[in-house]
């Protein structure tokens, strides 16, 4: 005879009860597993919608790096009015993408920027919510925030997951130096940088000039390949400062021009510091240039020159742009060398004194003196005499 022994009403309770607790504590924990699955997934892709509008820091290219994502084509993160995230995929109103053999640089659209798996769109999260991007507002944004609304997709919130663009991944100070051949920091000298604004180049293109140590620097240049280039005329040769006279009156300096472009000094304004109040003749190469030769010019007043001497022959050698890339908030760039040289010419200015007509000590005195071209220009030369 066979005995068969199932379970009793209350071992299946019993067993429905346990089962249910074990259901009940394993769909939270899968929840969990789920949410966090779904955070780290959605932070990745965060990073990569980041690394397409910036570029990867560590794609490098001769030891340079050579990614910088849109910002670098376009010089701007995508505002609102040009599209948003969009433009990672598509050109929209911006211009394409051109290289400028002249400046060395390039501007306009060379996406698509980002990538992914066909058919997903990196615009949403990994929870199906879109993400919210905010640029900074103004017509070129430097700064922005990607957010995601979290597990909860509600804004706001403390599960909200938010990447933030600072300007110290944006942007630079520029900083480089002007030197002579022999090494010599050259004061005075305007030089241009050159970067995109909204994908098409910026204009006006910002203009340094050089301190007295040869130095200039550019806040605020997107990363990117950029180029410089000192846009020179005229340049004060180093050491060739001397004040001369009985009466220590006469100021002699030298000037060298750098362009590619001939030229005459057609004027020349002296502004002098408190206390001196007009200048005689001015002289290049002792030649006697002022036109006509009226004596006592106040300080500040234009003066016609004329003659032979006013003339420079242009460099054989003019300064290029120089490619380079910005790629940290400080970001210093190699020197820029002048070479070659056209005319250079003594020039002196002679008899300083006071309103008055008395005689003035010009050692250890500042001078600012503007050169008017035929050819460009003007040359602004600002140095101090020696004591």
């Amino acid at each position: 005879m066979n005995h068969r022994k199932g379970f009793t009403l209350v071992e299946v309770i019993v067993i429905l009860v346990v089962l249910s607790i074990l259901a009940a504590m394993a769909v939270p924990v899968a929840l969990r597993i789920f949410e966090r699955t779904a955070e780290d997934t959605t932070r990745e892709e965060m990073d990569n919608v980041k690394k397409a509008l910036l570029g990867d820091p560590q794609k490098l290219q001769t030891s340079f790096r050579n990614d910088f994502g849109l910002l670098g084509d376009i010089g701007c993160l995508p505002s609102v009015a040009f599209g948003g995230l969009d433009r990672l995929l598509t050109q929209g109103s911006y211009l394409g993408w051109n290289f400028n053999s002249t400046t060395q640089t390039g501007a306009g659209w060379k996406g698509p920027y980002i990538t992914g798996t066909p058919g997903e769109d990196f615009k949403k999260d990994q929870l199906g919510n879109d993400y919210t991007y905010t640029p900074v507002a103004g017509t070129c944004p430097l700064t922005a925030t990607l957010t995601s609304n979290g597990p909860d997709g509600q804004p706001a919130t403390a599960d909200d997951i938010t990447v933030t663009i600072v300007a110290n991944e944006t942007t630079a100070t520029v900083r480089g130096s002007v030197k002579n051949a022999s090494g010599v920091g050259l004061r005075d000298v305007p030089v241009e940088i050159y970067y995109p604004e909204n994908g098409a180049p910026k204009a006006p293109t910002p203009t340094a000039t050089t301190d007295a140590n040869g130095n200039y620097s550019f806040p605020s240049v997107p990363f990117g390949a950029r180029s410089v280039k000192p846009n020179v005329t005229l340049v004060l040769v180093p050491g060739s400062i001397t004040v001369t006279g009985g009466n220590f009156n006469n100021v002699n300096f030298q000037v060298t021009n750098y362009s590619g472009s001939a030229f005459n000094v057609t004027g020349l304004t002296v502004t002098c510091p408190s206390g001196v109040g007009q200048v005689d003749d001015v002289e290049f190469d002792g030649s006697n240039v002022e036109n006509p030769d009226n004596s006592n010019r106040p300080c500040g007043t234009l003066m016609s020159l004329s003659g032979g001497a006013t003339s420079f022959s242009g460099n054989s050698s003019p300064p290029a742009a120089l490619r380079v890339f910005v790629d940290s908030a400080d970001t210093q760039l190699p020197d820029l060398i002048l070479r070659g040289g056209g005319t250079t010419r003594t020039i002196t200015l002679q008899d300083f004194e006071t309103s008055g007509g008395s005689n003035i000590d010009m050692r250890n005195r500042t001078l600012t003196v503007t050169f008017t071209l035929s050819v460009g220009g003007p040359a602004v030369i600002t140095f101090t005499t020696p004591p």
